[in-house]
């Protein structure tokens, strides 16, 4: 995703002990853990939010009335139908 290597990561981590310090380094990563927990949680709401939008045009695309109410199946095969 970020396509940070390993080498890169271990050359982030040497410099943040260096200018953070070893005693403030694990608030630090406590805080950037939570930091990260957050974006994850945010990421996981949007996508369920869009999955339901997308489930819900699905059922109004099939058949459904915008009120939720399904309409019945013989109305559905008289829709194709020209007028006589």
């Amino acid at each position: 995703m970020l396509d940070i290597a390993w080498p890169e990561v271990i050359v982030i981590g040497a410099v943040a002990l260096v200018v953070i310090g070893p005693k403030d380094m694990p608030k630090v990563m406590r805080a950037l853990g939570r930091l990260a927990g957050k974006a994850r949680g945010f990421v996981y709401e949007i996508r369920n939010s869009f999955e339901q939008l997308s489930a819900e045009a699905e059922l109004t695309d099939d058949g459904e009335k915008e009120d939720g109410e399904t309409k019945p199946v013989a109305d559905k095969k008289e829709e194709g139908k020209p007028q006589e």
